[in-house]
């Protein structure tokens, strides 16, 4: 099964344009190599991708046949590791969430 069909199938990513962009720019790796949109996946293959503010990590279990429900879709892969990204907001500082720093006061 190609690649970018696999990762829509499996519902791991909800567009197959989406894959497919992220083939062509290198970002998925199988095995850890960058492989294009119709790479051919098969069971035991391990996938890493960027998926919004994070990086997955996936072992292929089997590959779908039809349409899969969503209720079925943890048959396909198993999730090796699931890296959260930190989300820059351009607030300087490493936490996007802490407080802003006070002003220091004149006395």
């Amino acid at each position: 099964m190609r690649l970018d069909a696999f990762l829509k199938k499996s519902l791991l990513i909800k567009r197959r344009e989406l894959a497919n962009q992220l083939c062509d720019e290198g970002m998925v790796r199988v095995n850890g190599s960058p492989r294009k949109a119709s790479h051919e996946v098969k069971p035991q293959d391990e996938l890493e991708f960027p998926l919004y503010n994070r990086v997955l990590k996936v072992r292929v279990l089997d590959l779908p046949e039809g349409n899969v429900r969503k209720a079925d879709q943890w048959s396909f892969f198993e999730v090796l590791e699931d890296k959260r990204l930190p989300i820059d907001l351009g607030l300087g500082g490493d936490d996007p969430f802490a407080p802003p720093p006070k002003a220091p006061r004149n006395q």
